[in-house]
C-alpha cells in the first residue's frame, strides 16, 4: 500500500523517510534483509520495534541505489549485488566517461 510522497534522509547508518501522516527509521543494523528490486525500489524487511511483527517496506525513490549500497554495505556485506556491482544502474560506465569522470571497478 503507497503511504505517498515524503522526505528521505540518507547516512551510512540509516533512512529516515519523513511523511505528514507517519515516519520510518531504517537503522542498516535493524534489518533483516535489504534489496534492489527494481531500478528506483528499496525493498527490506525488519522486525517492529513495539511488537516483532515482521514488516515488509519499499522506497521508491531516485536514491533507490544509493540507499542499497549503503544498507547492503554496513548489514550485507557478502550481499550478490553489492559485490557483483549489480546495483548500479546500466550505463553507469558510459555516464561516468561522457562527464570525463574514471570509473571505478565495481562489476
Amino acid at each position: 500500500m503507497a503511504d505517498g510522497h515524503g522526505e528521505v534522509t540518507v547516512t551510512d547508518r540509516r533512512a529516515c523517510f519523513g511523511h505528514p501522516q507517519s515516519w520510518l527509521d531504517l537503522a542498516w543494523d535493524g534489518l533483516d534483509t535489504a534489496d534492489l528490486v527494481a531500478p528506483d525500489v528499496f525493498q527490506c524487511s525488519f522486525r517492529d520495534m513495539y511488537n516483532g511483527s515482521p514488516q515488509i517496506i519499499q522506497l521508491h525513490s531516485l536514491w533507490a541505489s544509493l540507499i542499497f549500497v549503503l544498507a547492503a554495505h554496513a548489514a550485507f556485506p557478502a550481499h550478490p549485488r553489492l559485490l557483483g556491482g549489480s546495483w548500479l544502474p546500466p550505463d553507469f560506465e558510459t555516464k561516468c566517461q561522457a562527464f570525463g569522470r574514471a570509473c571505478p571497478q565495481v562489476r
